[in-house]
């Protein structure tokens, strides 16, 4: 029998000062029978449908898993520890019913299950072992066995400990959350096998600190020998924290220390990056997720704890105000019930809101509550004037003049690379970029081959192999050009300031945190160090308009900013703007010209730009119109969009739908995707009709850069 739980679903900590709201999580959460027992999973997706979220399952995988569970007993059992307050105590015990009813004789877990109580024991991301789950079940079972003296718990922890001990992690990331769940484990069982445990596991997570990239001073790696660096499996500083709190040795301080006064600014003035991957050779900074803010803004407020130093109480508080508007787009990314929500792209905000996320935004917010008053002032309400931060630069964003190069799709840099043949030179305005000192790094394959990278001042080096490579330093100003001696594969141009961070308010002054990446310094300035991006002038133009019966039809070609359709041999890029190539319509399946769509005659292209991505646009008519109705042929991607559009001095609001979300206008039963395949969803561009009655001469576009205008057609009256 299936029992949706809604107690505690409005609990909210009665000490904080940032809301802790777990009305959301806890309508994730499902009591069902597992071998013959009464559990509490929680599901681990949630999609956002407007008005409520609908828990889905992971496909092929499960309903719950003890990855997710394991985050909630985690979560609670520090919510008891800082509150007292029984009820999150009781919350823990009931989500580590469903942990333990996952654990095999042996102490290992098996991951995924589904709502019918069957266990998912085959798949690769659910299969016992001692990998991501056995692990995080340690960690909460040991943190909860502080605060319980239930025996099934404190039992399950014991043999996830034995267990662990016999295959322990050779990866550093995992091996970061063994140590966290040893740490809290030493706290329960404080014997010496236990501690010298910790001891052996924490020192040998301090080799993990990656000496291959000066440039990315205190970052950590997942491997000794090659360097691959996530986001989301970025737990060393805490983890070393933790040890401290247990050992008390110093060395793991410091180094927690010194790893985030490096990390953190470069992270707030780019954005919370996804991965560095020197294996494949690229940086990908998208997406933003909870589950990476966790992994920086906590360890750093437990270091203010400790050392009530100032400087991570800022590092923290800055980091947190990223579920609140402090992150490049500048919008909430935790909803009122406490959801987090699952990503921030590069133009848009995935507002699902599963477990991971939710948990994760969550834990923030529990310990950012720990913070003195005026940091939490921080976090809720950011004032971000500028960053600084680390820019990259798409290969096949560069103008390769005369040079022979190809453009190939596939798993790289924004999912292209650019193959060059022989001799090349490459050149790309950068006049958007804040002119000064850059550090330079290039991605990418390449035989024996010598780069030169210039702009005001320029670097050359000799590489060879596969991968990200460190160049030198140049002067950045206006462009940028590449020459490469010979052939190879060029992804990427990595470039990081020498000052790395950001500018902000508090009350009333603005201040700066910066890292030096030359001095290898932290500081906290009363000035504003960085400067803002400056926005640009909405585009306003004339559009010539052509009769065709009762119509007028707008030529508004010269607005075209974007390619939506496309072949293979032409790939255009309908959806992301982060990168070259992307999804995008058949131009196969259309000719371009006046076309009749839904009885409307609307002035349609296929070729070069075809559309234009929406940014405050402004259309004048050469005359004056008497118009009855307005079409507009029209699609968005990534989600549905309400916006505003201004017919002279009245304005009007529509919904605008995603391009796979039953289009009526052009409609297409498949779509290609990057790599050039066809992909059979149906999609395509819908008409959107404005009731207006009124003389028109001025129209004014949304500021919505995912919506997406191919035609305008006018129906004028009597």
């Amino acid at each position: 029998m299936l029992v949706r739980l809604l107690l505690f679903s409005s609990l909210t900590l009665s000490f904080a000062n940032i809301p802790f709201n777990n009305k959301h999580l806890e309508e994730l959460s499902q009591w069902f029978t597992l071998s013959g027992n009464q559990v509490k999973g929680y599901w681990v997706y949630s999609d956002n449908k407007g008005d409520h979220f609908q828990v889905v399952p992971a496909v092929n995988e499960g309903d719950f898993c003890v990855d997710d569970v394991a985050r909630v007993v985690l979560l609670y059992s520090e919510a008891y520890e800082l509150t007292k307050d029984e009820t999150y105590r009781k919350l823990a015990l009931d989500a580590s019913k469903f942990v333990l009813a996952m654990q095999d004789s042996d102490g290992e877990f098996y991951n995924f299950a589904y709502a019918d109580g069957t266990i998912n024991k085959q798949g690769i991301t659910s299969y016992k072992s001692t990998s991501w789950w056995t692990l995080r079940a340690f960690l909460g079972l040991s943190k909860l066995s502080q605060f319980t003296n239930d025996v099934q718990v404190r039992d399950g922890a014991k043999r996830a400990y034995s267990s662990i001990k016999k295959y322990p992690p050779a990866a550093g990331d995992q091996l970061a959350l063994y140590v966290m769940g040893l740490s809290e484990y030493a706290k329960v069982e404080n014997t010496q096998d236990v501690k010298n445990t910790l001891k052996k596991y924490a020192d040998e997570l301090m080799n993990y600190k990656t000496g291959q990239f000066t440039y990315l001073d205190g970052f950590f790696s997942v491997y000794q020998d090659n360097f691959l660096w996530n986001g989301w499996g970025n737990h060393y500083a805490e983890a070393l924290v933790s040890a401290y709190e247990v050992l008390g040795d110093q060395k793991y301080l410091d180094l927690a220390k010194s790893s985030l006064k490096a990390q953190i600014p470069l992270l707030l003035g780019t954005g919370l990056i996804y991965s560095i991957d020197n294996i494949n050779g690229y940086v990908k900074p998208y997406q933003e997720l909870a589950y990476a803010l966790e992994c920086i803004a906590i360890p750093a407020q437990k270091i203010y704890s400790i050392t009530k130093d100032e400087t991570f109480a800022y590092l923290s508080a800055l980091s947190a105000s990223w579920l609140y508007g402090g992150n490049r787009l500048g919008v909430r990314m935790i909803g009122d019930n406490g959801e987090g929500y699952d990503g921030l792209e590069y133009m848009h905000v995935n507002k699902n809101s599963g477990a991971e996320s939710t948990i994760c935004a969550l834990r923030v917010v529990l310990h950012s509550n720990q913070l003195p008053e005026k940091f939490q002032s921080l976090v809720t309400n950011p004032s971000i004037v500028a960053r600084s931060g680390m820019i990259i630069l798409e290969g096949e964003g560069f103008d390769p003049g005369i040079s022979s190069t190809t453009i190939l799709s596939g798993n790289y840099g924004a999912g292209a690379i650019v193959q060059v043949d022989g001799k090349a030179k490459l050149k790309r305005d950068v006049s958007d970029i804040v002119p000064g000192r850059y550090y330079v790094m290039v991605s990418g394959q390449f035989p024996k081959i010598t780069l030169t990278i210039s702009s005001k001042t320029s670097v050359k080096k000799d590489i060879s192999g596969n991968g990200i490579f460190e160049i030198g330093q140049i002067d950045v100003e206006n462009s940028i050009s590449v020459s490469i001696s010979n052939s190879c594969k060029f992804d990427q141009i990595i470039l990081i300031p020498e000052t790395v961070g950001v500018s902000f308010q508090e009350d009333g002054t603005t201040k700066s945190l910066v890292y030096n990446l030359s001095q290898k310094s932290t500081s906290l300035v009363d000035k504003q160090l960085f400067a803002a991006k400056t926005t640009k002038v909405n585009q306003e133009d004339s559009v010539d308009v052509k009769k065709v019966g009762t119509f007028a039809v707008l030529d508004i070609s010269k607005f075209f900013n974007s390619d939506a359709f496309g072949t293979p041999l032409k790939p255009a890029n309908f959806d992301n703007l982060s990168g070259i190539v992307g999804a995008y319509l058949p131009a196969n399946e259309i000719s371009e010209g006046t076309l009749q769509i839904s009885n409307i005659p609307f002035e349609v292209k296929t070729t070069t730009l075809d559309n234009m991505r929406c940014n405050g646009q402004v259309m004048v008519l050469p005359e004056r119109l008497n118009v009855k109705k307005i079409y507009i042929l029209a699609a968005s991607n990534h989600g549905d969009y309400n916006v505003t559009i201004g017919l002279d001095s009245n304005f009007y609001n529509m919904v605008i739908n995603d391009w796979c979300k039953s289009p009526n206008g052009l409609v297409f039963d498949y779509r290609y995707i990057s790599t050039g395949e066809r992909q059979f969803i149906t999609c395509g561009v819908s008409v959107y009709s404005i009731e207006v009655n009124n003389t028109v001469q001025k129209l004014t576009l949304p500021s919505e850069i995912n919506v997406h205008i191919f035609a305008i057609t006018m129906e004028l009256s009597n």
